[in-house]
């Protein structure tokens, strides 16, 4: 049995990947969280994807360049995009002075 702190998507949660070697995720639904409702203080509303990922549902603050990855394949409903498959990895980048893992997603 799998160990799951939480139903959100972590990099940790990926593992070993990268764009030429990524994991592959189902969209379940598209939801849009104003800025009151998300976990961590912002002026701005963000979209959260639930992800089908190796039997799990998982929660994914998405970033807007895989919004508009995503987007480019599947359009600009949202509504339209669950059942859509993706591929996820990840990135080493500098954040305000610290590397960190940050996930980028795609369409299939």
């Amino acid at each position: 049995m799998k160990l799951i702190l939480d139903s959100f998507l972590n990099a940790e949660r990926l593992g070993e990947v990268s764009k030429n070697n990524p994991v592959h995720a189902v969209i379940k639904a598209v939801e849009f969280k104003e800025a009151d409702e998300l976990p961590f203080a912002t002026d701005k509303g963000r979209h959260e994807l639930t992800l089908e990922l190796d039997g799990d549902e998982l929660q994914w603050l998405a970033n807007k360049t895989s919004l508009k990855a995503l987007r480019s394949k599947f359009g600009i409903e949202t509504d339209s995009w669950s059942g859509k498959k993706i591929k996820l990895w990840t990135v080493e980048m500098n954040i305000q002075g610290k590397l960190k893992s940050v996930i980028y997603a795609d369409g299939e």
